[in-house]
């Protein structure tokens, strides 16, 4: 069977899921029978399980019409609605719809995952009918938590008995530049998905902090530091500065009480600038580090003694350009200074 997939008013077909698509056609339908001005901007597609099939588009309108399953791509006249969620002005900001309709039927509910004006989000609503009306049931994921957010697409999908919500994270400091990302979740019997944090996980259950990691799986970055692509091989954290932080969870150090101490290796590419980074488990806000790593001037690997951890921890990473010795005018110079770029670190027992 062919896969098809349609979005700003065209169909395209492939004997692969993956491709390549051929242009099959645009979406034939009447004026009337269309809203989104007949773009069908972000549509989403869903065949049902009486071979009916469904399809929930637009940008800042939430439309609906079915299709025609003969040749998926003539709308059924008669069959357009607006809006299957909320998209009116009234509409709190977290709830409105604003775009990115992805529909999936789990069970015998329809849920409707899109994008709200709250664009860090990734929100979902639920309905007995595929032609709604759907209720917001509350948010799945927020992109924009102790990270520089944007404008998240995504929806949900089971794999081997697992769920998971596929969404955006931002890089190169611009809502244009989007990096697909997985977190596992879970629905609840009542149909509810509680919201997850961001992790640097993907699809596994945790990280061995023991083989070294790229940078950029950081799911926390604060203070203006940001992951940028430099080539296709390098995503490095860069314009690191003074008490910027950047996160990792989570890790798991194993059952190894034999040693109160380990090291921690970090690459990085110098700024011609010293630094003492402060390497947190857990709470970086409330607690000691576990210790340090004094950065040089220059590109290089620098390494520091840190305390044994064991069980399963997120990882902070702290910079620091200046000691509170310092004159206020010369912490002020360092204050938003780059430091460093970086690019992977690894622990080492």
């Amino acid at each position: 069977m062919p896969y098809i997939v349609g979005s700003k008013g065209v169909v395209g077909v492939s004997d692969k899921p993956e491709g390549p698509f051929k242009l099959l056609s645009q979406y034939k339908y009447d004026p009337e029978d269309a809203g989104d001005d007949g773009i069908y901007n972000d549509a989403g597609v869903l065949v049902d399980d009486d071979g009916r099939v469904y399809i929930y588009y637009g940008f800042t309108e939430s439309n609906f019409n079915e299709i025609d399953p003969a040749d998926m791509y003539t709308i059924k006249k008669g069959s357009y609605k607006r809006a299957v969620i909320d998209d009116s002005d009234n509409a709190p900001q977290e709830q409105r719809f604003f775009e990115a309709s992805s529909p999936r039927k789990i069970g015998d509910t329809y849920y409707l995952i899109y994008s709200p004006c709250v664009g860090s989000r990734l929100a979902y609503a639920t309905s007995d009918k595929p032609q709604g009306p759907f209720k917001y049931r509350g948010y799945i994921i927020d992109n924009g938590v102790d990270y520089p957010g944007g404008n998240d697409h995504g929806s949900v999908c089971n794999i081997n008995g697992q769920w998971y919500i596929f969404y955006h994270r931002m890089t190169n400091n611009t809502i244009m530049s989007r990096r697909a990302c997985v977190e596992k979740i879970e629905i609840l019997p009542d149909g509810t998905i509680p919201t997850v944090e961001m992790t640097s996980l993907g699809f596994e259950d945790s990280l061995d902090p023991f083989k070294p990691y790229p940078a950029d799986i950081a799911c926390v970055l604060k203070g203006g530091c940001f992951i940028t692509e430099k080539d296709i091989f390098t995503r490095s954290i860069v314009n690191i500065t003074h008490g910027n932080v950047m996160g990792y969870k989570y890790f798991d150090f194993g059952e190894d009480f034999s040693s109160k101490t380990m090291k921690i290796a970090l690459k990085v590419r110098g700024m011609g600038t010293v630094a003492k980074v402060a390497v947190y488990a857990d709470d970086y806000e409330n607690s000691e580090p576990v210790g340090y790593v004094d950065i040089g001037t220059g590109d290089g690997v620098y390494t520091g003694v840190v305390k044994s951890l064991t069980g399963r921890h997120s990882i902070y990473f702290v910079p620091t350009a200046f000691s509170d010795e310092l004159a206020d005018w010369i912490a002020d110079y360092f204050k938003n200074k780059p430091l460093f770029e970086l690019e992977e670190f690894v622990f080492m027992k």
